[in-house]
């Protein structure tokens, strides 16, 4: 089924729905994307409190990490962790004009090669438990190639649909599985079920584009108005095949569902410019909760970029200093450890940049910046880049 949705509705419910993976999408140059998004500088040097922060020890776990390459390579981007000691990143050689999927094991500084693609890709997404690997590409004739790899790199499945931009989330109750939809020139789309295992790719009447396993059979999301950007919506639960949904709370502007937590983020009422994260167990009833300053843009709220060790009940995300409207922001963030079990919370490095975090499963390393290129050691607060674009 396609479904019609205003430009400036997806505009902004894209630019949020790309801050919900554990591994960032890494979108393609569509004409979408690039009007949503200002372009980043990412060959500008570590800035001075990084230097600080990551001069601090000379002598630790990442303070000689640095990605091998040859003279004759070029790294374009890290997509996220395998595992809590391996990194998968793209490579491009001379004279070659597809780039190719690595591996580096950070323990033994080993590289191998991945997967080699056929074609040029756009996108690679890895599941949360690291046993499954996304590849898409786009072609001139508004199609969408993805292929997806188990965890050693061998391909799975691959299928083509119509579209020109995707999003998806990985189903954390099903390995492999994932909630997809596709959208069209005149932002309509049309949502799937892909499984790589069973072969299949069922489409489903989905009620909006952007949503979040809550079982394995399923979903929540954030009813928004189809035709006018808001500024919240309620939080809803549907099963896949079921008519009717679930109304689970209202006026949220952001949630994040794990497999045995929920996180959601809420204006307070009595301060507007302050939002509450809240967490809730498996029943939904609140486990803890905290406030912050939030930053608003004209059309919708920056959510900070943050990741989540759901073992150790972590929560970890960059809190801005004050509450102010985001194109007048100048102020920097403090990078926040919290424990949604115990009521802890814990400042780690101030004075830091808002940009991507993706975790290892271990939680002892994360990888920081908008193409992953810089590393930090959570437990010396250490940042050390990975590779430098040229």
């Amino acid at each position: 089924m396609e479904i019609k949705v205003s430009k400036a509705a997806l505009c902004m419910r894209l630019s949020i729905c790309k801050m919900l993976c554990f591994v960032p999408l890494f979108i393609s140059t569509i004409l979408l994307i690039s009007a949503c998004e200002p372009s980043k500088d990412l060959s500008k040097p570590v800035n001075d409190t990084e230097k600080e922060h990551s001069q601090s020890t000379l002598e630790t776990s990442v303070s000689k990490l640095k990605v091998p390459t040859a003279e004759t390579e070029k790294i374009e981007a890290i997509y996220g962790w395998l595992d809590s000691k391996t990194i998968l990143y793209s490579v491009k050689r001379d004279g070659s004009e597809i780039s190719q999927l690595m591996a580096w094991n950070l323990e033994t500084n080993e590289t191998s090669i991945f997967y080699q693609p056929a074609f040029a890709f756009s996108e690679v997404s890895i599941s949360p438990s690291g046993t499954h690997i996304l590849v898409s590409s786009f072609t001139s004739s508004g199609k969408a190639s993805i292929t997806i790899l188990d965890h050693t790199g061998n391909p799975l499945y691959t299928v083509a649909i119509p579209a020109y931009e995707l999003s998806y989330v990985w189903n954390t109750y099903q390995d492999g599985v994932l909630f997809l939809s596709s959208f069209y020139e005149d932002w309509t789309y049309s949502s799937y079920v892909l499984n790589p295992d069973d072969q299949t790719m069922e489409t489903l009447d989905f009620p909006q584009p952007f949503a979040q396993w809550a079982s394995e059979k399923e979903l929540m999301f954030l009813d928004w108005d189809r035709e006018e950007p808001a500024l919240t919506a309620p939080l809803e639960r549907k099963a896949l095949n079921d008519d009717g949904a679930d109304s689970l709370m209202l006026d949220v502007i952001h949630f994040k569902k794990m497999k045995q937590a929920l996180m959601t983020i809420q204006v307070e009422t009595e301060k507007q410019d302050r939002g509450t994260y809240a967490f809730y167990d498996q029943a939904n009833q609140p486990i803890h909760s905290f406030s912050v300053p939030l930053l608003k843009n004209f059309t919708d709220w920056v959510i900070p970029s943050y990741d989540f060790n759901e073992k150790n009940k972590e929560f970890i995300t960059f809190i801005p200093n004050e509450s102010k409207d985001a194109d007048q922001y100048e102020g920097r963030f403090t990078l926040t450890k919290l424990n949604w079990e115990k009521g802890t919370q814990e400042e780690l490095m101030k004075d830091m940049e808002n940009e991507p975090l993706s975790c290892s499963l271990d939680g002892n390393l994360c990888l920081y910046g908008y193409q992953f290129e810089k590393i930090i050691d959570m437990k010396t607060h250490q940042i050390q880049r990975l590779f430098k674009q040229t």
